[in-house]
C-alpha cells in the first residue's frame, strides 16, 4: 500500500494541477487516488451520468463528445496525459454533460469529487489552475460555436486538413503528404456535421486537385491556394 501511495505521489507531481503542492499535500491526495484503466473505444463516463469524482489523464487520449437524439455527434475536444476531465460536474455536483471516449488505450487517475473540492478550498492557487482550464475551455466552446454558425461544411473541412498539413505533413513530389488518423464518421463528429457530406466534399475537393486522395493518404499540391478557398468564402 505504501509503495502503490509513493507511486501517487510521483504521479501527481508531474501533472499541471498538482505543481504547487508540498510533498504532505500531495500525499493526502494520494491517500485518495485510485487508477482506472480503458480498452481503446469504451466509455469511460456517458452524458447525463452523476459525477462523482475528478478523472486526470495518466497516459492514453480521451475523446469528449456530444450527441443528439438522432444520434449525430460533435466532437468537442481530446484530452491528453496531464488533462483533467469532469470539473464543471465536478464542482456543481450535476451530471456529465458530455460523453468521454478512450481514443487509445488510457490510465486515469481517480480522484473523489468531495476530496478534490477540499482541496480546492484549502489551495486557492490550484482552485485558480481549475479556473484557468475552465477558461480555456469556454474560450474553445465559443470558437466553436462560431465555427459551426459562420462556416460551410467544405470550409471547415480544408482548414482542417489545412491544420494537419502543418502538424504532421511531409514535403513529396506531389506536394504536402499525410495520412488521415480518422475515419471519415470521426471526422463528421469533429466538424459537425456527417459522414456522407464529408466523404461528398473530399471527392469534390479531389475532382478539383485541390486535393489527391489514395485510401487514407492525402496529398496538397499547394497549400496557398487550398487556403484560398477558406478566404474566398467557400
Amino acid at each position: 500500500m505504501a509503495s502503490a501511495k509513493f507511486d501517487f505521489v510521483k504521479t501527481l507531481r508531474r501533472l499541471p494541477l498538482f505543481t504547487d503542492l508540498s510533498e504532505t499535500e500531495l500525499s493526502l491526495i494520494a491517500a485518495s487516488v485510485s487508477r482506472l484503466y480503458f480498452e481503446q473505444d469504451a466509455i469511460i463516463f456517458a452524458e447525463g451520468d452523476v459525477c462523482g469524482e475528478l478523472l486526470i489523464v495518466e497516459e492514453g487520449t480521451v475523446r469528449i463528445v456530444k450527441s443528439a437524439l438522432s444520434g449525430r455527434q460533435q466532437l468537442l475536444g481530446i484530452e491528453r496525459r496531464g488533462s483533467s476531465l469532469a470539473e464543471v460536474a465536478v464542482f456543481d455536483g450535476g451530471r456529465y454533460p458530455a460523453t468521454a471516449e478512450a481514443a487509445s488505450a488510457t490510465i486515469l487517475l481517480r480522484l473523489p469529487a468531495d476530496s478534490f473540492r477540499n482541496i480546492c478550498l484549502q489551495n486557492p492557487e490550484m482552485a485558480l489552475k481549475v479556473f484557468k482550464v475552465l477558461g480555456h475551455r469556454l474560450r474553445h466552446l465559443v470558437a466553436l460555436v462560431e465555427e459551426l454558425s459562420f462556416s460551410t461544411v467544405r470550409g471547415r473541412l480544408i482548414a482542417h486538413l489545412l491544420c494537419l498539413a502543418e502538424e504532421s505533413g511531409q514535403q513529396s513530389p506531389r506536394g504536402v503528404y499525410f495520412e488521415l488518423s480518422e475515419n471519415n464518421e470521426q471526422m463528421a463528429a469533429r466538424l459537425g456535421t456527417v459522414r456522407e457530406l464529408v466523404s461528398r466534399n473530399l471527392g469534390r475537393l479531389h475532382e478539383e486537385k485541390l486535393i489527391q486522395m489514395n485510401r487514407r493518404a492525402v496529398s496538397i499540391p499547394d497549400l496557398a491556394i487550398l487556403r484560398a478557398e477558406i478566404t474566398s468564402g467557400v
